[in-house]
C-alpha cells in the first residue's frame, strides 16, 4: 500500500520518509522508505542539508507509528497522537544507508503494546526493526496516546484559539550555548525553515525539536553525532515561552534536559 501524507500526518510529501507499507501477518508490516531529500528547509530559505541520520531515524520511527496506530489499530484519521517516548538505535550502516540508498532500506514494524478502551486503542507502543538486505542496522520504538480529535480540541482550546508565532531563530536547536566542562546551558530555538520538523502548523513545541536538541547539545560536549537517542515528553511544552535546556556529558553519554516555566517538558538522552 502507497503511503499518504494524511497516515504520516504531513503537509508536503518532501517531509514524508515512508514509501509503502503492506501486511505480512496480522500483527505485522513492512514498510520501504522514501528517498531522503538532501534538503528538508522551506521556499526561500537558505538550503542546508540533512546532517543527522540519527535525527532522520527518530522521525522515520514515529511517522511508522502512526502509521501502525492507523492501519493496525483502526485509529481514526482525525484522531491526535500524542508522544509519549520515542527511541531510535541506529549505526554507521544505517548512517551510509539513509544517506545513499534509502528506497533499498526496509523496516518490520509491529504494535508491541496497545491498551484498548471502549473498543478502540487509546495507547499504544510501535516497534521497528530496519534492514538493508536482510542485515539488520538500526531499531525504534515510538509509544503515544490516541485522542479523539473533539477531546484534543478541548484540552488545547486555548492554544487553537489564540495560537502564538515565535519569531524564527537559528538554523540549530539550540541559541546561547554555553559550555563549561562537562555541562552546556542553551535556550531551545525554533529553526522553522527546517521541513523535516515543521511540515505543518502547531499548537505546541514539536517533541522533535527536542531530540534535535538533544543531539547537538551531545555533538557540542562530545565533537561527535549519536548513533542514539531516547526522548520521553511528559507534558506540552508551550509556543512564546522561554525553554530552558542543560545538558550533561558522562562518558559516551549525554543527556539534555528542557524544562519550561519550571516544569520539566522533555528529557533526550544520546550516545
Amino acid at each position: 500500500m502507497r503511503v499518504s501524507r494524511e497516515l504520516v500526518h504531513k503537509d508536503s510529501e518532501e517531509s514524508m520518509l515512508i514509501a509503502t507499507m503492506d501486511e505480512v501477518s496480522p500483527d505485522a508490516y513492512l514498510a520501504r522508505l522514501r528517498t531522503i531529500p538532501t534538503v528538508v528547509q522551506a521556499a526561500g530559505a537558505r538550503s542546508t542539508a540533512v546532517s543527522s541520520p540519527t535525527l532522520l531515524g527518530l522521525e522515520i520511527t514515529r511517522q511508522l507509528g502512526l502509521l501502525m496506530g492507523h492501519r493496525a489499530g483502526g485509529i481514526p484519521l482525525d484522531w491526535a497522537f500524542l508522544l509519549n517516548e520515542l527511541t531510535f538505535q541506529g549505526s554507521d550502516a544505517f548512517g551510509l544507508g539513509i544517506a545513499t540508498n534509502a528506497a533499498a532500506m526496509t523496516a518490520s514494524v509491529r504494535i508491541s503494546s496497545a491498551r484498548v478502551r471502549a473498543g478502540r486503542c487509546d495507547e499504544m507502543t510501535a516497534f521497528a526493526v530496519f534492514e538493508i538486505d536482510h542485515d539488520v542496522v538500526a531499531e525504534g520504538s515510538g509509544s503515544f496516546r490516541c485522542v479523539p480529535r473533539r477531546t484534543y480540541s478541548a484540552l488545547r482550546r486555548r492554544q487553537l484559539q489564540a495560537p502564538r508565532q515565535p519569531r524564527p531563530s537559528s538554523s540549530g536547536a539550540l541559541a546561547e550555548v554555553s559550555v563549561h566542562g562537562l555541562d552546556l546551558q542553551a535556550h531551545l530555538g525554533w529553526p522553522s525553515a527546517n521541513r523535516l520538523i515543521f511540515d505543518h502548523e502547531v499548537d505546541h513545541v514539536p517533541g522533535l525539536l527536542f531530540a534535535q536538541a538533544g543531539i547537538e547539545a551531545h555533538e557540542h560536549l562530545t565533537g561527535t553525532a549519536p548513533h542514539e537517542v531516547a526522548l520521553v515528553c511528559p507534558r506540552f511544552a508551550e509556543i512564546g515561552e522561554v525553554v530552558s535546556i542543560s545538558a550533561r556529558r558522562s562518558g559516551h553519554q549525554v543527556s539534555t534536559a528542557a524544562d519550561q516555566a519550571h516544569e520539566r517538558v522533555a528529557q533526550v538522552r544520546c550516545a
